[in-house]
This record gives C-alpha cells, sequence and structure tokens, in this order.
C-alpha cells in the first residue's frame, strides 16, 4: 500500500468505518511506515480531542495509549476474522470427507444378502443378431461363389 492511500484512510480508520481487508491492509502499512504512524497520532489525538469536546466529556490524558489500545483491538479483529474464516473452511472440508466416507461406507456394506451370479443368459438377442449375421454373411458368400463360377 503506498502511502497516500494509508493517509486517506486514517480517518476512516478512527471512525471505525473500514472494513476488515481495508483493515488489515492500513495496519500492515501503520506498522511498517512510521511516518504514516505518526501522522495517524496526529489526527488521533486531533478528532478524538474534538470529539470528547463536542460531547462534554474530560480530555484524555494518554492519547497514544489509546491509540495503540485502538490498533490492538483492530489487529484482534482482523485476527479473529481470519480464524473464523479458515475455521469455517475446516469445518465444510470435514463435513465433506465424512458425507463421502459415510456415503462410500453405506454403498460397499452389504448385510448378508445373496448375490446371484447369471451364468447363461436367456436374453437371446446376442444370438440372434450373430445367427442373422453369419446367415447374411453366407448368402453373400454364396452369390459371389455364383458369379465367379459364373464368369
Amino acid at each position: 500500500m503506498i502511502c497516500s492511500r494509508a493517509q486517506n484512510m486514517i480517518t476512516p480508520f478512527i471512525n471505525k468505518e473500514l472494513n476488515l481487508k481495508d483493515t488489515e491492509a492500513f495496519l500492515n502499512h501503520i506498522n511498517h511506515c512510521q511516518n504514516c504512524h505518526e501522522e495517524l497520532e496526529v489526527y488521533y489525538v486531533l478528532l478524538t480531542a474534538m470529539k470528547q469536546l463536542d460531547e462534554d466529556k474530560n480530555l484524555s490524558d494518554d492519547y497514544g495509549l489509546e491509540l495503540s489500545k485502538e490498533l490492538e483491538k483492530a489487529q484482534e479483529r482482523v485476527i479473529h476474522a481470519k480464524y473464523t474464516y479458515f475455521r469455517k473452511k475446516a469445518i465444510l472440508f470435514l463435513s465433506m470427507i465424512l458425507l463421502a466416507f459415510f456415503i462410500s461406507f453405506r454403498y460397499s456394506y452389504k448385510d448378508g444378502q445373496d448375490v446371484t451370479q447369471v451364468l447363461e443368459s436367456t436374453f437371446g438377442l446376442r444370438d440372434s443378431f450373430r445367427d442373422i449375421r453369419n446367415n447374411d454373411l453366407e448368402k453373400l458368400l454364396q452369390i459371389r461363389l455364383e458369379e465367379l463360377d459364373n464368369d
């Protein structure tokens, strides 16, 4: 992420308006870029102090500590979301494996029923087709032989 994009995300971060993906990218940049981190601190102090003044609350003693807590909370939200995502994927994967195992086990299980093997077929289609084909070949052969004898 470039600094200008991170700086544009400072106010939405402070107001908790960033989605998790943007929050994660923002936190990664803030943790590695000292200039953006300092700018975040300045904006945090200004916006938080103005908000506290508007609401007639007492001003905080340590805005740096509050910002650190907010950054930790945001990081925990990102980690929790990732953990939840991967946990759901793992549960889905395991469920699919168990379902496949259950189905394969159920269909492979035989409950003692005897299976009769067909040793000879009473279905005569193949035999009748073979007979017809052989008869036709024999007729063609006889016709051909007769033609050769005539020549």
